[in-house]
């Protein structure tokens, strides 16, 4: 699906359940700003994901475009950074 297709309002996406690519669960939206969704996993770990890499509503659950471990690399190559 274009992701302009999709449509972006904020009640709309508001703790919605993000899934990757590969069918796991990344995390529930909790703020949508012009570009981005903001995803909470675990209670302690966000992500901003360009709205541009969602792909489909699949039920109530937004379908992205990239892999869960793809996500998980680019966290732990962040944390990298802090040490």
């Amino acid at each position: 699906m274009d992701p302009e297709q999709l449509l972006f309002e904020r009640d709309r996406l508001m703790n919605r359940r993000v899934i990757s690519s590969d069918l796991h669960e990344i995390g529930n939206i909790i703020a949508v700003d012009e570009d981005s969704l903001i995803i909470l996993r675990d209670a302690e770990n966000q992500y901003r994901i360009p709205k541009s890499r969602a792909r489909a509503f699949i039920d109530n659950d937004l379908l992205v475009d990239f892999r869960l471990n793809d996500l998980l690399l680019i966290e732990l190559a962040s944390l990298s950074y802090v040490l």
